[in-house]
């Protein structure tokens, strides 16, 4: 069911990293945010955010009930309401989705592809997914392998670069399925980093939250909070939903990067 599609990989067809990765052209609050980044417009996004939650979750609740019980129709209008009121990035997607299988509204790729990158210019990893492979083969827009290539950076490269990277890296710290190797580890996580600072440089809010992370935890990095509330800012501000949700936790809790 559409519900059930948030909480599962899309299936994409494959393009080789590499060419993935190269370029197409509070208290807490209280940290020196660093070169580009504004504290205030990070506070304003994070307050705004929590403000709209509440209502976002018992509105897609309600649709998903909706979309399990196949009235979709009424889901239809819904998911337009939540998407305008409240910018729901999921509801944007579920539309898509709706277009894209002619559920209770006409089967239209160019609605369903118009949905996915709206979805996607707010941070939906999924979105971004389909807008790549829209891209790709030319699915309810034009063939633009460029673009391709870019959603597929945006949406894809970021998080298989912390599972891969990440898991290579405390595989040889932690021995497991091989034997201890520190300089194997240390050489992993000097990639990641790398290769999530490339991504970065692009609006890339996954990228450029996992390099918040390392910053906040000293991972790969020396400890830096200004580093670390840098990043976070800066992936907040491209609407990466978990980053703002680290700020308010370290601001809620008085911890400091």
């Amino acid at each position: 069911m559409l519900a059930s599609n948030r909480r599962r990989l899309n299936g994409f067809t494959p393009l080789f990293l590499a060419a993935i990765l190269l370029p197409a052209g509070g208290k807490a609050f209280a940290a020196a945010p660093g070169p580009g980044v504004r504290i205030g417009h990070c506070q304003a996004i994070v307050r705004s955010f929590l403000a709209q939650a509440p209502a976002r979750r018992r509105s897609d609740e309600r649709i998903v009930r909706w979309l399990n019980g196949r009235h979709y129709k009424r889901a239809d209008s819904a998911l337009r309401s939540a998407a305008l009121r409240h910018d729901d990035a999921w509801a944007g997607y579920t539309l898509g989705h709706q277009y894209a299988a002619g559920l209770g509204v006409p089967r239209s790729a160019a609605t369903a592809f118009h949905w996915y990158l709206w979805s996607a210019r707010r941070g939906d990893r999924f979105a971004q997914r389909d807008v790549a492979n829209a891209y790709l083969h030319g699915q309810g827009t034009r063939r633009d392998p460029a673009a391709a290539a870019y959603w597929f950076r945006i949406g894809i490269a970021p998080w298989q670069l912390a599972v891969m990277y990440h898991g290579l890296a405390q595989t040889y710290l932690r021995g497991h399925l091989a034997p201890v190797n520190r300089a194997k580890s240390h050489y992993y996580l000097k990639e990641s980093l790398a290769e999530l600072r490339r991504l970065a440089t692009e609006p890339n809010g996954e990228a450029a939250y996992y390099l918040g992370l390392a910053y906040e935890h000293g991972d790969g990095v020396r400890r830096n909070r200004v580093e670390a509330m840098r990043y976070l800012c800066r992936a907040a501000s491209l609407r990466y939903a978990k980053a703002i949700t680290e700020i308010h936790r370290l601001d809620s809790t008085n911890e400091s990067p």
